[in-house]
């Protein structure tokens, strides 16, 4: 077994890489120390112990997928009914789905990878999927999968010509929604196909884009869903006489806010704006604030989040809006609180503003609110 581990080291492969990688390595080094190219005096040495390893594993993958062959076409024992494919094979094709998503749910995305299929790695660089996965994590952690199987064994054809046995599996999995703590369960289809000597997980992804499509799709579906749902799910959090979410219904807003910015990037903006009548409180100065919070709601954005936070501050979420495009809103929102409020009204009232932008660095949440709020309380 040393020996066999110290093969693999000297090609620069992963222990369980498959004939293609093996050759594939063993060409990228005769490129680099075949005498004929590196007139180093060790790179003939070094191309022996090449030679040697490259033979060694070549043997040994074509004597297992020999067997294996033996194990999963027609011949003597036990066969599958419909491709005369040996059942036991079935158990191996699951054994390496379970490892698959053994591995996704404890986050190890480089050891998912190794379990996917040749067309998929070509289709798909290892540094795409991870950042797929973690995409995916963010909002929708997986807790638990359960994988079904008895059907019956498949082949899957590929665009040159070539065609694999395999089996499909239905796969139960249930995943947590990060933004309300929900808990979803659905059901997938997988397919298991024989290559190379192993069992891969065949996706059949075409391109990045092809990877990504679907998590895409879902969220954006939810998003809309969550926008035409904000004031009904968030009710308990309304202010009632502005009908704006109070500082405490605008904390769920924001998270889920900041886990749709984290997945597809953005600019988080954090606005304020002071409103005060400059005398004592009283009905001129409720009718002032009720005024203001009818012209925020009424001029922000559907994807905005407009909020009252007390002692006549009103907060505002951005999105997808950088500071400087910020305080050219606020401006004008201020004049048309002023302009609103009526003449005696609006001359009286003192009105300041503050912004904060956050695109991407950094921790961003409702702490970065705060943080404008409490410029103002200084002031006031």
């Amino acid at each position: 077994m040393a020996n066999i581990l110290e093969h693999y080291k000297v090609l620069g492969i992963n222990i369980g890489a498959g004939l293609g990688d093996v050759t594939s390595s063993y060409k990228r080094l005769c490129r680099i120390y075949h005498p004929d190219v590196n007139d180093n005096p060790e790179s003939e040495e070094q191309m022996k112990r090449i030679n040697i390893a490259y033979s060694a594993l070549r043997d040994k993958l074509k004597r297992e997928m020999a067997f294996r062959q033996r194990q999963s076409y027609p011949g003597p024992g036990r066969r599958h009914a419909s491709h005369g494919v040996r059942a036991e094979t079935e158990t191996e094709a699951n054994s390496a789905l379970f490892s698959y998503f053994k591995a996704i749910g404890e986050c190890d995305y480089t050891g998912a990878y190794i379990y996917l299929s040749n067309h998929d790695r070509r289709s798909i660089s290892l540094e795409s999927f991870i950042n797929w996965r973690k995409s995916v994590s963010r909002l929708y952690p997986m807790r638990e999968f359960r994988i079904k199987g008895g059907q019956p064994a498949i082949t899957v054809s590929f665009g040159d010509g070539r065609s694999c046995i395999g089996f499909r599996f239905r796969v139960m999995i249930s995943e947590e929604d990060i933004a309300d703590g929900s808990v979803n369960s659905g059901e997938v289809e997988k397919a298991v196909i024989y290559e190379n000597g192993t069992w891969k997980v065949f996706l059949g992804y075409q391109s990045v884009g092809d990877l990504t499509r679907g998590f895409d799709e879902r969220f954006e579906a939810r998003r809309e869903r969550d926008i035409t749902k904000r004031w009904e799910e968030y009710n308990s959090g309304i202010y009632p006489d502005y009908n704006m979410l109070s500082l405490t219904g605008m904390r769920k807003a924001v998270l889920k806010e900041l886990y749709r910015q984290k997945r597809f990037g953005g600019t988080l903006t954090f606005a304020a704006i002071s409103v005060k009548t400059g005398s004592v409180r009283g009905a001129g100065e409720d009718e002032l604030l009720r005024s203001a919070a009818r012209t925020i709601v009424g001029a922000l954005r559907e994807t905005d989040i407009p909020t009252y936070a007390g002692d006549g501050v009103f907060a505002m979420l951005l999105v997808e809006l950088r500071k400087k495009n910020a305080e050219e809103i606020v401006g004008r929102l201020i004049e048309k609180i002023r302009k609103n409020a009526g003449p005696q009204l609006g001359g009286k009232a003192r009105i300041e503003y503050d912004i904060m932008s956050w695109s991407g660095q950094g921790p961003a949440d409702i702490d970065a609110l705060n943080t404008v709020l409490r410029k103002f309380r200084k002031k006031m």
